[in-house]
């Protein structure tokens, strides 16, 4: 069979290359947009190295799987670009722990595309874990433990929500575990006793390392990854500027 993207694994249960990608192919919304829709899908994490999209290329990469999601307002934007959000270390933003985005609110991104702008020359590294996965390794009782589970995901007191642990992908219909380090306080329906044994539980066994990719960036990856069935860590362990730029692509509410 003919294809129109060359795909390579980059780690044994998550993550794909697409090996010479070319910009233009992408945005064409030929064979080439419809494979890299299916492999972020099949895969969850896509890479394309040095690919260096200016930003309105960044933009039309987002478009390829929804709409765009502007930024939080507590985060900066492109000044130029509104549908950017820019991260900058400069500015004092980190991500050093395990969570999917926003998963505060009732509805969650779908995904995110990802451009290195400027790297720090080591370190600054960012780790996905796959959630599929991770529910899947679970013991036949814990995944019966947690039929109808509920988790208060918040920011603040004034901002929270309430999702199932477990979830099922709006598109392929698999099941994840959907309980992050950052942003989950407790199982809202379990005592809380038994919340407190078993959401830690939960939490470290999202982060094992057989679950993960670790992409070292350079300057003009690009990193695409579904939101609704990973999380990501970006490790705050280097000297210099790091910045990327974000654009989120809108998504729906989690449901079991």
């Amino acid at each position: 069979m003919t294809t129109a993207l060359r795909l390579q694994p980059v780690s044994g249960r998550i993550g794909v290359e697409v090996l010479d990608a070319d910009i233009d192919d992408l945005l064409t919304n030929g064979p080439a947009t419809a494979e890299l829709r299916e492999a972020l899908l099949e895969h969850l994490v896509v890479v394309l190295r040095g690919l260096a999209p200016t930003p309105e290329q960044h933009l039309a990469l987002g478009r390829i799987f929804g709409e765009i999601e502007p930024p939080e307002a507590y985060n900066p934007q492109h000044p130029d670009h509104p549908g950017i959000c820019v991260f900058d270390s400069e500015g004092g933003y980190k991500a050093d722990g395990w969570h999917a985005d926003v998963t505060w609110k009732d509805v969650i991104p779908l995904g995110a595309v990802l451009c290195m702008r400027i790297n720090p020359p080591t370190g600054g590294d960012t780790v996905w874990t796959n959630c599929h996965a991770a529910y899947d390794d679970l013991s036949n009782g814990m995944k019966k433990l947690l039929v109808g589970r509920r988790a208060r995901h918040d920011i603040s007191p004034e901002h929270f929500v309430e999702h199932p642990v477990v979830v099922t992908h709006p598109e392929t219909g698999r099941k994840l575990l959907f309980v992050n380090e950052i942003f989950t306080r407790r199982i809202t329906n379990l005592p809380p006793a038994e919340s407190a044994a078993i959401l830690p539980f939960l939490i470290r066994h999202v982060s094992r390392p057989e679950f993960t990719y670790r992409h070292r960036w350079q300057v003009g990856d690009v990193v695409i990854w579904d939101n609704r069935a990973t999380q990501h860590y970006a490790l705050f362990d280097f000297d210099g500027r790091r910045l990327v730029h974000r654009v989120g692509i809108a998504g729906g509410r989690p449901s079991a």
